[in-house]
């Protein structure tokens, strides 16, 4: 009777060990793209990876990268995230406004082949994070710049 109420602790032992373990998450994989028709280079880039953020500087464009990341829709620091930025040393609002009005650059994340996050803005500075999808169709204040002029109206155009 003493042995099988020890193999019947050890048992309860081992299920309950394995149901409150951690769940493991396996590594996936996403691309970063970054790219623009008009800008050459982006004067720095930082994305994250599997062992954390990474900073290049000076990074002619297109560029591209698939690294492993722990979770592609992760919010926190295990999800993917990725930033351009391209403004110039002199950086005031209104200079930065003038000079890169149009200068629109993109950034992007996909996971699986699918795009999960898209940005692509003239501001200097663009940003993506698989927790936060943005899609070409996301409706942002950027749409309505001097690029983008709404009709006098105000009314959409018919």
């Amino acid at each position: 009777m003493n042995r099988i109420h020890v193999m019947a602790v050890a048992a309860i032992a081992c299920v309950s060990a394995l149901v409150s373990a951690p769940v493991a998450y396996a590594e996936e994989s996403v691309t970063y793209d970054v790219f623009s028709d008009v800008v050459p280079v982006a004067v720095g880039i930082e994305y994250r990876d599997i062992a954390g953020k990474r900073w290049l500087q000076d990074v002619a464009l297109p560029w591209q990268i698939t690294v492993p990341v722990a979770d592609p829709f992760n919010p926190e620091d295990r999800g993917p995230e990725v930033r351009a930025d391209w403004r110039p040393d002199f950086r005031t609002a209104a200079t930065v406004g003038r000079v890169l009005q149009g200068q629109l650059v993109t950034v992007r994340i996909s996971y699986r082949g699918i795009v999960i996050c898209e940005s692509t803005l003239d501001v200097g500075n663009a940003t993506c994070y698989g927790s936060t999808p943005h899609s070409p169709q996301t409706d942002s204040s950027y749409d309505r710049s001097p690029l983008f002029p709404e009709p006098a109206s105000g009314l959409p155009p018919p």
